[in-house]
Protein backbone atom coordinates (compact mmCIF):
# COMPACT_ATOMS: atom_id res chain seq x y z
CA UNK A 1 0.00 0.00 0.00
CA UNK A 2 1.48 3.40 -0.94
CA UNK A 3 2.37 5.93 1.74
CA UNK A 4 -0.71 8.14 2.09
CA UNK A 5 1.29 11.24 3.01
CA UNK A 6 3.61 10.79 0.04
CA UNK A 7 0.75 10.11 -2.38
CA UNK A 8 -1.10 13.19 -1.08
CA UNK A 9 1.98 15.37 -1.58
CA UNK A 10 2.31 14.10 -5.16
CA UNK A 11 -1.38 14.73 -5.81
CA UNK A 12 -1.21 18.24 -4.37
CA UNK A 13 1.88 19.09 -6.43
CA UNK A 14 0.07 18.05 -9.63
CA UNK A 15 -3.16 19.82 -8.69
CA UNK A 16 -1.44 23.10 -7.77
CA UNK A 17 0.01 23.21 -11.29
CA UNK A 18 -3.38 22.39 -12.82
CA UNK A 19 -4.94 25.14 -10.70
CA UNK A 20 -2.33 27.60 -11.92
CA UNK A 21 -3.14 26.60 -15.51
CA UNK A 22 -6.89 27.18 -14.95
CA UNK A 23 -6.22 30.58 -13.41
CA UNK A 24 -3.93 31.47 -16.31
CA UNK A 25 -6.68 30.52 -18.79
CA UNK A 26 -9.07 32.73 -16.82
CA UNK A 27 -6.63 35.67 -17.03
CA UNK A 28 -6.02 35.05 -20.74
CA UNK A 29 -9.75 35.11 -21.43
CA UNK A 30 -10.82 37.96 -19.15
CA UNK A 31 -7.66 39.91 -18.32
CA UNK A 32 -7.07 41.68 -15.04
CA UNK A 33 -9.71 43.79 -13.38
CA UNK A 34 -9.29 46.98 -11.39
CA UNK A 35 -11.77 46.06 -8.67
CA UNK A 36 -13.16 43.01 -6.90
CA UNK A 37 -16.10 42.81 -4.50
CA UNK A 38 -17.11 39.95 -2.25
CA UNK A 39 -20.80 39.44 -1.45
CA UNK A 40 -21.05 36.89 1.37
CA UNK A 41 -24.86 36.81 1.26
CA UNK A 42 -25.03 36.01 -2.46
CA UNK A 43 -21.78 33.99 -2.32
CA UNK A 44 -20.46 35.83 -5.36
CA UNK A 45 -17.25 37.49 -6.36
CA UNK A 46 -17.60 40.41 -8.76
CA UNK A 47 -14.79 41.78 -10.88
CA UNK A 48 -15.36 45.22 -12.38
CA UNK A 49 -13.46 47.62 -14.58
CA UNK A 50 -14.79 50.62 -16.52
CA UNK A 51 -13.25 49.25 -19.73
CA UNK A 52 -14.56 45.66 -19.54
CA UNK A 53 -17.76 43.71 -18.96
CA UNK A 54 -18.36 43.03 -15.28
CA UNK A 55 -17.86 39.43 -14.18
CA UNK A 56 -20.12 38.00 -11.53
CA UNK A 57 -18.85 34.65 -10.30
CA UNK A 58 -20.73 32.12 -8.21
CA UNK A 59 -18.21 30.59 -5.83
CA UNK A 60 -17.82 28.20 -2.99
CA UNK A 61 -15.67 29.18 -0.04
CA UNK A 62 -12.99 26.55 0.49
CA UNK A 63 -11.42 27.80 3.69
CA UNK A 64 -9.52 30.50 5.49
CA UNK A 65 -6.12 31.08 6.98
CA UNK A 66 -5.44 32.85 10.23
CA UNK A 67 -1.82 33.00 11.32
CA UNK A 68 -0.42 29.53 10.86
CA UNK A 69 -3.79 27.75 10.82
CA UNK A 70 -6.03 26.63 7.97
CA UNK A 71 -9.75 26.06 8.58
CA UNK A 72 -12.08 24.35 6.12
CA UNK A 73 -15.41 26.14 5.72
CA UNK A 74 -17.33 22.99 6.62
CA UNK A 75 -15.73 23.33 10.06
CA UNK A 76 -16.31 27.08 10.36
CA UNK A 77 -19.60 28.16 11.96
CA UNK A 78 -19.12 31.69 10.61
CA UNK A 79 -20.06 30.48 7.13
CA UNK A 80 -23.61 29.63 6.11
CA UNK A 81 -24.07 26.22 4.44
CA UNK A 82 -24.74 27.95 1.09
CA UNK A 83 -21.20 29.37 1.27
CA UNK A 84 -19.46 26.02 1.04
CA UNK A 85 -21.42 24.10 -1.57
CA UNK A 86 -19.57 20.97 -2.57
CA UNK A 87 -17.09 21.05 0.25
CA UNK A 88 -18.57 17.84 1.68
CA UNK A 89 -17.45 16.22 -1.59
CA UNK A 90 -13.89 17.37 -0.89
CA UNK A 91 -14.04 15.95 2.62
CA UNK A 92 -15.46 12.64 1.29
CA UNK A 93 -12.66 12.54 -1.30
CA UNK A 94 -10.22 12.80 1.61
CA UNK A 95 -12.03 10.07 3.55
CA UNK A 96 -12.07 7.74 0.54
CA UNK A 97 -8.34 8.16 -0.06
CA UNK A 98 -7.14 8.41 3.53
CA UNK A 99 -6.03 12.06 3.16
CA UNK A 100 -6.29 13.33 6.71
CA UNK A 101 -5.60 16.96 5.76
CA UNK A 102 -8.88 17.00 3.84
CA UNK A 103 -10.89 15.61 6.76
CA UNK A 104 -9.48 17.64 9.66
CA UNK A 105 -11.28 20.94 10.29
CA UNK A 106 -8.18 22.82 11.42
CA UNK A 107 -4.64 22.12 10.23
CA UNK A 108 -1.27 23.77 10.66
CA UNK A 109 -0.47 25.87 7.63
CA UNK A 110 2.24 27.83 5.91
CA UNK A 111 2.06 30.32 3.04
CA UNK A 112 1.25 27.51 0.57
CA UNK A 113 -1.44 25.57 2.45
CA UNK A 114 -4.41 27.69 1.37
CA UNK A 115 -3.54 27.37 -2.31
CA UNK A 116 -2.82 23.65 -1.92
CA UNK A 117 -6.17 22.88 -0.28
CA UNK A 118 -7.96 25.14 -2.76
CA UNK A 119 -6.29 23.29 -5.64
CA UNK A 120 -7.65 19.99 -4.33
CA UNK A 121 -11.13 21.52 -4.00
CA UNK A 122 -10.88 22.98 -7.51
CA UNK A 123 -10.10 19.50 -8.84
CA UNK A 124 -12.79 17.65 -6.90
CA UNK A 125 -15.46 20.23 -7.78
CA UNK A 126 -14.23 20.66 -11.38
CA UNK A 127 -14.19 24.41 -10.78
CA UNK A 128 -13.35 27.09 -13.31
CA UNK A 129 -10.68 28.90 -11.31
CA UNK A 130 -9.75 30.06 -7.84
CA UNK A 131 -9.11 33.26 -5.94
CA UNK A 132 -8.09 34.45 -2.53
CA UNK A 133 -8.73 37.75 -0.84
CA UNK A 134 -7.37 39.26 2.34
CA UNK A 135 -9.39 39.29 5.55
CA UNK A 136 -8.66 41.12 8.79
CA UNK A 137 -6.78 38.06 10.06
CA UNK A 138 -5.53 36.19 6.99
CA UNK A 139 -7.00 35.08 3.67
CA UNK A 140 -10.22 33.57 2.34
CA UNK A 141 -9.95 31.07 -0.55
CA UNK A 142 -12.64 30.54 -3.21
CA UNK A 143 -13.36 28.20 -6.12
CA UNK A 144 -15.23 29.57 -9.16
CA UNK A 145 -18.35 27.56 -9.98
CA UNK A 146 -20.07 29.72 -12.62
CA UNK A 147 -18.88 32.86 -14.42
CA UNK A 148 -21.31 35.39 -15.91
CA UNK A 149 -20.36 38.38 -18.04
CA UNK A 150 -22.58 41.35 -17.37
CA UNK A 151 -22.33 43.95 -20.12
CA UNK A 152 -22.49 47.60 -19.20
CA UNK A 153 -25.41 49.29 -20.97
Amino acid sequence: MPDTKESFEELVHTLVHKSMEKNERFRNRYGKYKRWDWDADAVTLTFSDPDKPTLQIDVTVVGTTKGERWQWTWANRNFEPRSNLGMDEVRKFGENHGYELLTTGFIDSDEHTGWEMTSVALHVLDGLGSYRFPTDEGFCYLVFLKIREISAD
